[in-house]
């Protein structure tokens, strides 16, 4: 997996440099975007979905408690947990930057 230290923390970008970032990051998001389809429930994240994200700092820890499982029933509860709230709180993120206050919620990025 690599990871980029540049996208410390996703909120700041405005829309264009987030999709400027997902194309950047092509290859970490056909891994990622499979893998999540695999875990996720449903509904499964949309071909937009910023699964890119789990390769960077941010996101480092989760995405390597994401990467060993096969399964959603290889998660954890925790880790099931914040994957929902991962799949939630980056749905429109290539979209719009309306609604950021979703960040604000009490789970915080990990990294």
């Amino acid at each position: 997996m690599d990871t980029y230290d540049f996208l410390a923390d996703p909120r700041n970008l405005t829309l264009e440099q987030r999709r400027q970032a997902r194309e950047q990051y092509d290859q970490e998001q056909a891994h990622w975007l499979a893998k999540l389809r695999r875990l996720a429930d449903a509904p499964e994240p949309a071909e937009d979905f910023p699964a890119f994200l789990l390769a960077t700092q941010p996101f480092l820890d989760l995405a390597r408690r994401l990467d060993q499982a096969q399964d959603r029933k290889a998660l954890d509860a925790d880790t099931a947990d914040e994957l929902d709230w991962f799949l939630r709180a980056f749905c429109d993120y290539l979209r719009t930057c309306d609604g950021e206050q979703v960040f604000e919620d009490s789970r915080r990025l990990t990294g």
